[in-house]
C-alpha cells in the first residue's frame, strides 16, 4: 500500500511540474496585412546563430512565438522592412507578451517587458533631446553655447539617475543583467 501511494505521489508531482513549465508566448501584430507572408524572426540578443533563431510567417497582420527559454531577444524582419518596422528588444520570460512591430515598436504584458518598454521610451526621449542639442550647438556661440552644454549635461545626469534606479529595481533578472552589460556595467 505504501509503495502504491508513493508511486501515485511521484506521478502527480511529475504531472504538476510538467504543467508548471515556465513557457513564454509572444503575440505580435504589424500595422497592415501588406506584411502577410513575410518572415519575422526572434533572435537571441547574444550568441545568435542559425540554430537558435526562431522564425514565423506573418499572417493576418499577426504572428506568434512561444518557447521555454528565458533570454533577451530581438524581434526583427528582413533588412529592407526595417526601414518601416523597428526592431524590438524583448525578454522571453514566462507569460504572454503583447507586441506591436511598427515604426515605433512596443511590448507589454509581462513584468520585465513592461519595465523594458518604459526604459526604451526614456532612452528614446534622451536621444531626441541629445540630437536637438547637437543641432542647436551648431548654430550658437558664446554664452548661448554654454547654456546648451549645461542642458546636455542635465540630460546626461537625468539618464544616469534613471538607469541607476531602473537597474536597482531590476536587480539580477534577465533585463537587469542585459542592460547592465549594455551600459558597460557602470550602474550597480
Amino acid at each position: 500500500m505504501l509503495n502504491k501511494t508513493l508511486y501515485i505521489f511521484l506521478f502527480l508531482t511529475c504531472l504538476i511540474s510538467c504543467k508548471l513549465e515556465r513557457k513564454f508566448k509572444i503575440e505580435g501584430a504589424v500595422p497592415s496585412t501588406i506584411y502577410d507572408g513575410e518572415w519575422i524572426y526572434l533572435v537571441p540578443a547574444e550568441g545568435a546563430c542559425s540554430t537558435n533563431v526562431d522564425s514565423v510567417k506573418i499572417a493576418n497582420a499577426s504572428f506568434t512565438f512561444s518557447g521555454n527559454k528565458e533570454q533577451m531577444a530581438i524581434i526583427r524582419t528582413r533588412a529592407v522592412l526595417r526601414l518601416k518596422l523597428q526592431e524590438l528588444l524583448i525578454v522571453t520570460e514566462p507569460g504572454t507578451a503583447k507586441v506591436v512591430i511598427s515604426s515605433a515598436s512596443s511590448v507589454h504584458g509581462t513584468p520585465q517587458n513592461d519595465a523594458l518598454q518604459l526604459w526604451k521610451e526614456e532612452r528614446e526621449k534622451s536621444m531626441a533631446a541629445y540630437n536637438f542639442i547637437r543641432r542647436g550647438l551648431q548654430t550658437v556661440s558664446g554664452k548661448d553655447s554654454l547654456r546648451w552644454v549645461a542642458q546636455k549635461d542635465a540630460i546626461i545626469k537625468r539618464e544616469r539617475i534613471y538607469n541607476e534606479r531602473f537597474l536597482k529595481e531590476q536587480r539580477d533578472n534577465t533585463v537587469g543583467i542585459f542592460i547592465r552589460k549594455m551600459t558597460g556595467g557602470s550602474y550597480k
